[in-house]
């Protein structure tokens, strides 16, 4: 949802209003509006949201509310997060020292300055309710007894909460804390230039960018193959086992300072809520790379700091939670704790996680709960401040005498606050692309950028994720870019407006091979298909304004089936090439000639039979076009793949009968035992028995060469005299003379 587009929020407060019954909505706009007569419905919800533009009236309506309620806007305008679940806010102000956190919730609400999240808009009818009962809100008791799916979510838009932003929750200096404790190891700013307590070569903050690579190699993998999702909302085993396994993804960083479990389902649940992944049918497929990106640095990070309140499928204790959505999720409203306990020590103080999590597991009602299991007493707030808000570059950390870790606020975590100015993260080096010949770029860390890192990941494939990044062009990848907009040109400046040397002439080549077979691909996400009966027609056809594009002599596609004139034409056909082939060739006596039905043909076969057969003659005659099978054409085919089982099986599907020998003989040719010719005397006999007799006999069987038939015998020129003593010893006689 946009977080900080103003007429976003403003439109879904107007929505908002108009669900309330007239009693509520009169009631709210008394403390909000203040109208002095009995304004009609329409204007009280006009007038609620235009007082929402006026700062100087939002101000008076904020001091007219308690301390508490004031506070609870104020948590919500630190998070820069509009929308938040009503139970963290709850959460928040008892941990904050009030023993009904729900009252100043309760009090926003009848002041019409925080409002329910209504699913579509609207609220969900009772199911008990009686027909025609009216779903409109009469109360807000009434509304929190019906939570929808997602539970009960509130709002307020973003103009109210940065107005309360300043006030003051009574929270601890901690720093102080240890200090009274006896801590050793306390971290103090240098009293003087000879003494310093903190060298800055010791103090360790990210460059911000951790989040944004493992993102982009997420999108990578889901764009080549999508993940797929049970429906409890876990993945299937493979796809499981790919994210569990994946060595990008589940790497340390190369900034590491402890370990964060599950790592590639927070990437996961951080893409999902990004936009970066989206479920279709039940699968999660690529999206666009966020628009942030193309900004800068610290709008992306601001981008990925809001999603922190939403973050429901995985926090540090836990990790991956497997899909499942927790009834209730104290971490949330525990993180922005953390923060604001952070952002109340002095400038120059430090802090170590456990101070936080003691304090949080002190004061918040989930972790004081008596009914609480100790497995979820463990502690895990180091995780989360030192592993992944560290590689948001909200904190940074240090180690203390002890070597323990210590942490304190960066400056982009006083911003994104709202406690501090923007912080310029932009990087000064523009030239920090390595491009190889092997098509290989070498991207230096600390000169990408947030803009730089989404135009990469449009055309190149993240290999390795350091210090020094490694990425690879491929096809697919450039394919891919060139189909979200970008151009050979445009990759081309990128590499060589960032790169350190000029670059090398084969990955140009490169590039404008790919990039030429893309321009030549046009994509129809509908069209229609004409086939004409001869070159002659269709151009014809095109003379007389049919709106289409030729694409061989015979066929045209058009874009809209509405622009053609069908009366223009006549029609021979359509076909339904979900169904099985049509049998349209009929084979000639020769065995190689097949004559083509054009009624009953399609445009299948105009693509099939010129692979292993060559047309004869020009125009058809009588409906018919020939092809002949030879020599040359079926070497042809078997060059591109064409098999003696695939084409058995074209001429079952579109002949209706077995291959012709004689093309069996041109298919196979060369493929067997070279055939011998030799010179034989054929003896020829008067029957079978005595055929039979001579191949039996010892005296003759080793003189004759084969037998040709049933009264036929092959006998060698060398063997003939031998073989006619042979048959004067059984008393028969040879006549005939081989001469």
């Amino acid at each position: 949802m946009p977080v900080v587009d103003p007429a976003f929020w403003s439109n879904l407060q107007r929505q908002t209003l108009e669900c309330y019954d007239e009693p509520l909505l009169r009631q709210v706009a008394a403390r909000l509006v203040k109208p002095r007569n009995q304004w009609p419905v329409e204007d009280l919800i006009e007038r609620g949201v235009a007082i929402t533009d006026n700062p100087v009236v939002i101000d008076r309506r904020l001091q007219e509310l308690t301390p508490a309620a004031r506070q609870v806007l104020a948590l919500i305008g630190h998070s820069r997060q509009p929308c938040w679940n009503l139970g963290n806010l709850v959460e928040m102000t008892i941990a904050l020292g009030q023993s009904d956190g729900l009252l100043p919730v309760l009090a926003l609400l009848e002041a019409g300055l925080l409002y329910p999240r209504l699913e579509c808009g609207l609220p969900t009818p009772r199911a008990d309710s009686p027909r025609g009962a009216s779903t409109k809100i009469k109360s807000f008791e009434q509304w929190m007894a019906v939570p929808g799916p997602l539970g009960l979510l509130v709002f307020t838009p973003p103009q109210i909460a940065v107005r309360a932003i300043g006030e003051d929750f009574g929270l601890p200096d901690l720093s102080e804390s240890e200090r009274t404790a006896g801590v050793s190891g306390l971290v103090q700013a240098p009293t003087s230039p000879l003494t310093p307590a903190v060298r800055p070569a010791s103090i360790r903050e990210a460059d911000g960018l951790e989040w944004l690579l493992r993102l982009a190699v997420l999108w990578q993998q889901v764009a080549d193959a999508a993940l797929r999702r049970t429906q409890q909302g876990g993945f299937f085993k493979r796809d499981f086992e790919r994210l569990q396994q994946d060595a990008l993804l589940n790497a340390p960083p190369a900034d590491h300072l402890t370990d964060v479990p599950d790592m590639a389902f927070l990437i996961i649940v951080l893409a999902e809520l990004e936009g970066m992944v989206e479920e279709v049918e039940g699968e999660l497929r690529s999206g666009s790379l966020p628009s942030s990106w193309e900004k800068n640095v610290a709008a992306a990070l601001e981008s990925l700091w809001v999603d922190l309140p939403r973050l429901s499928q995985w926090n540090p204790l836990d990790g991956w939670r497997g899909g499942e959505t927790p009834a209730g999720n104290p971490f949330p409203s525990a993180y922005l704790l953390a923060f604001l306990l952070l952002a109340r020590l002095p400038e120059d103080a430090w802090v170590r996680p456990d101070a936080v999590q003691t304090w949080i597991f002190e004061q918040h009602p989930y972790w004081t709960s008596e009914s609480l299991r100790p497995s979820r007493q463990r502690p895990w707030m180091e995780t989360f401040l030192l592993g992944m808000a560290y590689q948001l570059r909200l904190v940074q950390a240090m180690r203390d005498e002890d070597s323990v870790w210590r942490v304190r606020l960066s400056p982009t975590g006083r911003w994104l606050l709202g406690l501090g100015e923007t912080p310029n993260l932009e990087t000064v080096h523009t030239q920090t692309l390595l491009v190889q010949p092997n098509l290989q770029i070498l991207a230096y860390r600390q000169g990408l950028t947030s803009s730089l890192i989404a135009r990469l990941t449009q055309f190149a494939a993240w290999e390795n994720l350091g210090a020094a990044c490694t990425l690879q062009l491929q096809p697919e990848t450039v394919y891919r870019a060139l189909e979200a907009g970008q151009s050979f040109d445009s990759i081309r400046l990128t590499l060589e407006q960032h790169g350190t040397r000029s670059m090398p002439p084969a990955v140009l080549d490169s590039l404008r091979t790919w990039s030429n077979k893309r321009d030549r691909i046009t994509v129809y996400p509908s069209a229609t298909l004409l086939e004409f009966g001869s070159a002659e027609d269709l151009n014809e056809a095109l003379a007389r304004g049919l709106p289409a594009v030729r694409l061989s002599d015979r066929l045209a596609v058009v874009a809209s089936e509405e622009t053609i004139e069908f009366r223009h034409f006549r029609l021979a056909g359509t076909r339904d090439y979900a169904l099985p082939p049509e049998k349209c060739v009929s084979v000639e006596a020769d065995g190689v000639t097949l004559s083509v039905d054009l009624a009953r043909s399609d445009l299948m076969l105009e693509t099939e039979v010129p692979r292993f057969a060559e047309l004869i003659g020009g125009s058809p005659a009588n409906g018919r076009r020939q092809y002949r099978l030879t020599p040359e054409s079926l070497s042809a085919g078997r060059s591109v793949g064409m098999t003696l089982t695939a084409l058995e099986t074209w001429f079952l599907q579109r002949a209706g009968q077995s291959l012709p020998p004689a093309a069996r003989l041109l298919m196979t040719a060369g493929q067997g035992e070279a055939p011998q010719l030799r010179r034989h005397l054929v003896l020829h006999v008067t029957d079978e028995e005595l055929a039979d007799g001579l191949m039996q006999w010892p005296q003759t069987r080793e003189l004759i060469a084969e037998r040709l038939g049933p009264t036929a015998l092959a006998v060698a020129e060398e063997n003939a005299e031998m073989l006619r003593e042979r048959l004067r010893e059984a008393g028969i006689t040879l006549v005939g003379d081989p001469e």
